[in-house]
């Protein structure tokens, strides 16, 4: 990694990463009503350490929702982006990443074969998802630093900021309640210089770390671009990255290679729960920048919708009573998240009494309305009408956070044709450049349902299976052995958690990699030895959006491909270090959207710098 970036990116990244280890669980709310019957049960927990953004190019402007994860004191919460502009900005809702990665993850279906005096291994034959404004204007001056917007954003404090020098940026930001720890002087310095301009984003006074939501944040750009290298200060090994983008067509990596995965390396038999392995060693042979394709489809075929006209918050306003209230929204088809479960907790908190009851217990008891005087339920809904219930301020607070979002979205949804999901792994050492992200209307749709059929296989005298033969789409096989019991299934009865996946590849299916390719804007995908991905993916590092990014003379001189992906692994995959991310000090940031002016990428990754976070980083 160069020492000196040029371009934006994250100020202290990576305190997301520490953060998601000591987060609270979100959830997915994508049990029916009538299977649960409140907002705290039947959820599925989403992995935080994976960043997730979604995109949204709409001619000349790129809108990015970007998710934020944070547990801490409230007072230490602070977010700071370097911009090439003063932003638009706004917030979003937890639903917009909830309905995302519930319609585009990967699953894998394996359909058994009947095989008469051999038995399946039937109790693993189910589908699992992988690893699956009142203040605005001019501010001033103060200390050489430019308020350029001050600003009330839902829950947040928001000002843009510009300054000659780091030292006078993070003094301004510190004295302020903008957290940062004083390492980050240097990298802010960077972008002084450059005279890039910086939201800074803090907590409200009267707002807690549960009121925190995704933040939208919309400039003039050419293409979207993820700046990653500052994330390298405090990585974790292999971190998940996630980006949805909407466009005209499907989305691909400009600068970086691109992936298809073997699927014969994955396990079917415990599903996905090697996911993440084979996604990290495929882009290890890809010189450790590269993304795989989880899911290209145009809108029309996206399975569900963001938003319902039928919600109706005004309709809230009226219900005095919180079970009366919390049902009305349950019978709306109101999103059942951790955002939701954040405003539930905070206008009907549980009384002093109560705090020890389990929320599933206590809400769900709330709802029930009918209940007889003196019983549980009862009491409980006495106690919460006795200490206030505001329904306006809810309903108003739940327009604001989750109905508006997602209306917003679900506009753009509508009209725009097609979305894609691009998932990747990165350590340190391969956080050396920026991926870019352009489209190409001629690459085919990507489904993110897997199929493969399993046939026993018996041992003589036997009648329970100890082997599988596995077929899958493009007609390979492997025999794999299958588990003794249930609890080597290794997944509970809603899948794994997306982002995990950690297991062992699957050897005998070979490569991690089905094909190392490089895309471009239009044609499709050139395949590559992955002996060369080091040499192709260092000249991608001028690859510019709308031109295209190699030379006829370089593609002819590189070797054929001479690798069989369908062998055995039978030595260690480069890796970081091993001739990946050889790239490393080369200008193929965001910068390398050189083609038109207004270019440069905007720093989307988390930036969660308090100082309770930085303390947990030096523990």
């Amino acid at each position: 990694m160069s020492a000196q970036p040029q371009f934006p990116s994250p100020l202290n990244v990576r305190w997301t990463a520490a953060l998601a280890v000591c987060a609270t669980t979100l959830v997915l709310g994508a049990t029916p009503a009538m299977a649960c019957g409140g907002f705290f049960c039947f959820t599925q927990p989403v992995d935080q350490s994976a960043e997730r953004v979604l995109y949204i190019k709409d001619g000349s402007k790129v809108t990015a929702h970007i998710q934020i994860s944070y547990t801490g004191d409230d007072d230490k919460f602070s977010w700071v982006l370097p911009l090439l502009k003063v932003p638009d900005i706004g917030v979003g809702s937890d639903s917009v990443f909830t309905t995302l990665e519930q319609a585009t993850q990967p699953r894998f279906n394996l359909k058994w074969q009947n095989k008469k005096g051999c038995n399946g291994y039937s109790v693993c034959m189910m589908d699992a998802a992988a690893g699956g404004s009142t203040g605005g204007g001019n501010g001033g001056s103060e200390g050489g630093v430019k308020v350029l917007k001050d600003e009330i954003v839902g829950p947040y404090k928001t000002v843009v900021i510009q300054g000659d020098s780091g030292a006078e940026l993070v003094e301004w930001l510190n004295t302020h309640g903008y957290n940062q720890p004083t390492e980050t002087v240097g990298l802010v310095d960077v972008y002084a210089k450059q005279k890039y301009v910086f939201l800074a984003l803090q907590l409200q006074k009267d707002q807690s770390a549960g009121d925190i939501t995704p933040i939208v944040v919309t400039m003039d750009e050419v293409a979207p671009c993820l700046p990653i290298r500052l994330t390298k200060l405090a990585v974790q090994p292999d971190m998940p990255i996630v980006t949805w983008t909407l466009g005209q067509s499907r989305a691909i990596p400009k600068n970086f290679l691109h992936v298809t995965l073997n699927e014969a390396t994955i396990d079917w038999i415990k599903p996905g729960t090697n996911y993440k392995s084979v996604v990290s060693k495929a882009v290890d042979q890809a010189s450790g920048h590269a993304f795989t394709t989880e899911y290209a489809k145009p809108m029309s075929q996206f399975p569900t919708k963001f938003f319902n006209p039928k919600w109706d918050t005004k309709k809230l306003e009226v219900l005095k009573d919180p079970g009366a209230f919390l049902n009305a929204m349950l019978g709306q088809g109101l999103p059942r998240n951790a955002q939701m479960q954040g405003l539930i907790r905070k206008y009907i908190p549980k009384p002093a009494a109560f705090a020890k009851i389990e929320d599933n217990a206590f809400y769900n008891c709330l709802q029930n309305v009918e209940a007889k005087a003196g019983s549980t339920c009862a009491t409980y809904r006495e106690a919460v009408i006795a200490q206030g219930f505001d329904p306006v301020a809810f309903a108003k607070d739940l327009q604001e956070k989750v109905v508006k979002p997602l209306a917003d979205v679900q506009t753009k949804m509508d009209k725009l044709p097609y979305l894609t999901r691009l998932y990747t792994t990165m350590s340190a050492d391969e956080m050396d450049k920026d991926p870019i992200f352009a489209f190409n209307p001629t690459l085919p749709d990507v489904d993110n349902q897997h199929q493969a059929t399993a046939e026993p296989i018996c041992k003589t005298g036997s009648t329970q299976a100890s082997q599988a033969k596995l077929t899958f789409a493009n007609g390979n096989s492997v025999v794999v052995d299958l588990p003794k019991t249930y609890s080597d299934c290794g997944f509970g009865p809603q899948g794994v958690v997306f982002g995990k996946g950690d297991a062992a590849l699957v050897k005998a299916g070979g490569q991690p990699a089905l094909s190392v390719e490089v895309l471009d804007e239009s044609g499709q995908p050139l395949k590559i030895d992955p002996r060369v991905a080091d040499k192709v993916d260092a000249m991608l590092n001028t690859a510019e959006v709308g031109k295209v990014s190699l030379t006829p003379e370089f593609i002819a001189s590189l070797p054929e491909i001479s690798w069989d992906p369908t062998k055995e692994v039978v030595s260690p995959l480069p890796g970081p270090g091993d001739g990946g991310g050889s790239s490393g000090g080369s200008s193929g940031g965001c910068s390398a959207q050189s083609s038109t002016p207004s270019t440069l990428g905007f720093g989307l990754l988390l930036l969660l710098a308090g100082a309770l976070v930085w303390r947990r980083r030096q523990a």
